[in-house]
């Protein structure tokens, strides 16, 4: 194959650079370590610098509970995790997509953090039970395992879309109280493909007990989010940028 037809077929393919990349440990510039999947977009949300206007919220105190709600691989716990180490805190990494979870417990793994984060491997919802999610696409060509989601709508926005041969696995879900009910949480970052209001209508307890918590939004969540999160006493502040819309909520 020469040049441009190879070219021709990486493009129609979605395969990048870092897809031909060794599956083995690299270390970011934080000092955390990541084993990105091939096939994925692991590369890129770990070691590309994303959303920064939400990391300055973030910041945890002595003996405090962070909770990551649609974990994927660890982005967000392993930053934690690292900038806390040496400091009595704990962080809480829930993520559903069985693949992605396999792939958060490796990475925890590998940076020791063991003691640290605690990982359950549920769909965040409003009641407890199972239900089907949903793989998705940014384009429609290669299944994006970051974007998969408990909506089955056609359209949540121009970079997730269903894609035709994705499948629906089904998972175990539980609401944030049940999850929650025996830890004291003070910070939480909610990311979760269009499901945000199920789960904050999951929270309405754990939401008592936070003092900031950061939402993206996806589809017409944003002014549900809102009204949700000032129902129980947050002042609201929204971000925007590469990572999208983000509601936060400070007390």
């Amino acid at each position: 194959m020469g040049k441009n037809e190879r070219d021709i077929y990486l493009r129609a393919n979605r395969i990048t650079e870092f897809d031909f990349l060794p599956e083995r440990a690299y270390m970011m510039e934080s000092g955390v370590k990541a084993i990105p999947r091939r096939g994925t977009r692991d590369f890129q949300m770990l070691f590309l610098s994303r959303e920064e206007g939400v990391k300055r919220h973030l910041v945890m105190k002595e003996n405090e509970t962070f909770v990551d709600v649609g974990a994927n691989v660890g982005s967000y716990s392993l930053m934690v995790a690292k900038e806390q180490r040496g400091r009595v805190i704990l962080v809480i990494a829930i993520e559903a997509h069985p693949g992605n979870y396999r792939a958060l417990l490796r990475n925890i793994l590998c940076n020791n953090f063991e003691n640290i984060i605690k990982p359950i491997n549920k769909v965040v919802s409003d009641h407890k039970g199972f239900v089907s999610i949903y793989e998705r696409s940014h384009d429609g060509t290669r299944v994006d395992s970051e974007l998969y989601s408990v909506c089955n709508d056609k359209y949540l926005g121009a970079y997730n879309v269903l894609h035709p041969g994705g499948k629906s696995l089904e998972v175990e879900c539980d609401t944030l109280d049940n999850m929650l009910e025996s830890y004291e949480v003070d910070v939480m970052k909610i990311d979760v493909e269009g499901a945000e209001v199920l789960v904050l209508q999951g929270a309405s307890k754990t939401m008592e007990k936070l003092r900031k918590i950061v939402v993206e939004i996806h589809g017409d969540n944003l002014e549900s989010v809102k009204r949700l999160l000032e129902k129980k006493g947050f002042g609201i502040e929204l971000t925007s940028g590469l990572g999208g819309i983000h509601v936060i909520g400070s007390k």
